[in-house]
């Protein structure tokens, strides 16, 4: 078992996640099939268990006593116990198919140890800062009163906890136009994301493209929001014109739990590597 009350929550949210929308994207390869084609190459479980193994102060995954490997055919090393474990569950889940889109944290630990872009941990923050003008919570609707109103209700307090944990101010659009961000914004911001080690810090970037928000995938990484509470601010928009004109029912649990899943594992990459990085400070005499 996880240690720690919130990473075992965001474990148990990702596994439940992660298997809803396995189920529900095993199923339809299997139906498309009879068309000819696939929407993505998948394999044939070619394992019959999974287990961790400890290499000094790395961990390991291990099928069938087979080191898991990168893309590039590096061996996958993490850096804690917990994280292997649930590497190792997120293979072990695999049933006859190997569902490669729903595996968040090995696709995540592969990007950071292959680096595939030969991106920077500059190069991310960089990213994320312009990011930030399209975030989605900074633009609320101009026409519609009762979608601006519900905005006000649920995106505003998330916005004053982010202008109060970061000391900064920020505007919102009411249009298209992206509303400006200062420079004392960004370097308050800057600090905050350099502060991550590139692990970490790729793993934020991921969060925050699911939830196309930089705020939200913050508000998680400093639990004030959990996965399915940030999803649902995400989803806000799309959620109001669901209950006016109808939702199709498998299509946007679909959506729900893939969104979840990304940002349950994100936020597990991510503490996994701020407290190793604790860790290791307190060791330094």
């Amino acid at each position: 078992m996880i240690p720690g009350a919130f990473m075992y929550s965001v474990y148990k949210t990702l596994t439940k996640s992660s298997q809803s929308f396995s189920n529900l994207i095993v199923l339809r390869p299997q139906k498309l099939k009879t068309n000819g084609w696939r929407p993505y190459a998948t394999h044939k479980r070619f394992f019959r268990r999974t287990d961790i193994v400890q290499n000094d102060d790395k961990w390991e995954i291990t099928l069938d006593h087979r080191r898991l490997k990168t893309p590039n055919g590096q061996i996958l090393k993490v850096g804690n116990e917990y994280l292997a474990r649930a590497i190792a569950a997120e293979w072990d889940a695999q049933k006859e198919i190997i569902a490669q889109p729903t595996m968040h944290l090995t696709a995540l630990c592969n990007t950071a140890l292959d680096n595939p872009g030969k991106l920077t941990s500059h190069d991310i923050t960089s990213y994320l800062l312009d990011y930030l003008s399209t975030d989605t919570l900074l633009f609320h609707s101009e026409d519609e009163k009762d979608l601006r109103a519900l905005q006000e209700k649920k995106w505003g307090p998330v916005l004053d906890w982010f202008q109060e944990r970061f000391g900064v101010k920020q505007e919102i659009s009411r249009g298209l136009e992206p509303p400006p961000v200062t420079n004392e914004t960004r370097a308050v911001l800057a600090r905050h994301f350099l502060s991550y080690d590139f692990t970490a810090l790729n793993a934020l970037c991921f969060g925050v493209e699911a939830l196309k928000s930089p705020i939200l995938m913050i508000a998680c990484t400093d639990r004030y929001l959990e996965p399915k509470e940030a999803v649902l601010l995400a989803r806000l928009e799309e959620e109001y014109q669901l209950m006016r004109w109808g939702r199709v029912q498998w299509a946007h649990e679909l959506n729900q739990a893939e969104l979840t899943s990304r940002v349950a594992a994100a936020l597990l990459v991510i503490q996994s590597s701020t407290e190793k990085h604790s860790a290791t400070t307190k060791k330094k005499p």
